[in-house]
């Protein structure tokens, strides 16, 4: 039996379109030419995949199975090409690095400053995201490394944390706690807990809520836009909310804001995430080098 990628990305259109006509448009080859693709892939398979009998295709038990495994094919063959191209010379030079919004603030810049000196022949590009994006934004190949909190698990990739950064409560400077060097969650039970969408990232949501009932606290919520340092952040100017932050936040705050530990303190982790595969020597020194400031990040 032999049967071709181009026959099976034919036929995933035809799939997809239920219509031979329809799918040769979508492709931009003539209709015979679809015809006799999928008529040579059936042949090759020794079955039939359409049901011709009415006037659009429709898919025979075979061929639903044939779509989905089609689909996760054309998507290998995809990734395939993606991984081999790595290896072009224009990117065994470059490293594209996607990054939460904390990490844009503190680690990345010292990643930054520190690789000019030690690795200045590998180009690194920065891609900011918001939070719960950078697993995302890796598995769609728009990225090498990523750097953030709670990231997913990605078939094909490796994460690792890379320091567990201490946790600080956000608040305005003119409010009564802002005041003391430690706040008690506790205390803070008359004002909302400003976080972005939980389904931006559940885990990080689920932390932080953990955080505040492990210490007596059962906050109200009050959902901000991706990234609760942007348009919102006048809710904690004015002492209508505060936040949760990570250490590298400390510093990064308007002047309006006092940023303070925790009287029990905890903790959030960062971890790094990038392709198993990916064996470019520039990204194994980037990667030594992330791990080895965030080490310095983690004793502030």
């Amino acid at each position: 039996m032999r049967l071709t990628l181009r026959q099976v990305e034919i036929f995933v259109a035809v799939a997809e379109h239920l219509h031979f006509g329809r799918a040769a448009e979508a492709l931009h080859i003539s209709q015979p030419t679809v015809s006799q693709e999928v008529g040579r892939l059936e042949k090759a398979l020794g079955l039939p995949l359409f049901d011709r009998s009415r006037r659009s295709a429709s898919l025979t038990p075979a061929g639903e199975v044939m779509a989905a495994e089609g689909r996760a094919l054309i998507a290998q063959a995809e990734g395939l090409v993606g991984r081999v191209r790595l290896y072009e010379d224009s990117r065994m030079r470059l490293a594209v690095v996607v990054a939460s919004p904390s990490v844009i603030n503190q680690l990345l810049p010292a990643v930054l400053s520190r690789a000019e000196q030690e690795l200045p022949q590998v180009h690194i590009q920065e891609a900011a995201v918001d939070t719960g994006e950078v697993s995302a934004t890796l598995d769609s190949e728009h990225g090498d490394i990523g750097l953030g909190r709670f990231l997913d698990d990605l078939e094909g990739f490796r994460k690792e944390v890379i320091v567990q950064e201490q946790v600080f409560v956000a608040l305005s400077r003119s409010h009564p706690l802002a005041a003391r060097t430690r706040i008690d969650l506790k205390d803070l039970d008359d004002l909302p807990l400003l976080l972005w969408p939980r389904e931006q990232n559940p885990t990080y949501y689920d932390y932080l809520l953990k955080v505040c009932t492990d210490r007596g606290l059962n906050p109200m919520i009050l959902v901000s836009p991706p990234r609760i340092v942007g348009s919102r952040r006048y809710l904690l100017s004015e002492s209508r909310a505060f936040s949760l932050v990570p250490a590298s936040m400390v510093g990064h705050m308007s002047e309006d804001l006092s940023t303070l530990p925790l009287q029990e303190e905890a903790t959030v982790k960062l971890e790094m995430q990038w392709r198993a595969s990916d064996v470019r020597p520039q990204l194994k020194m980037l990667r030594k080098l992330i791990r080895e400031e965030a080490a310095e990040l983690g004793k502030i």
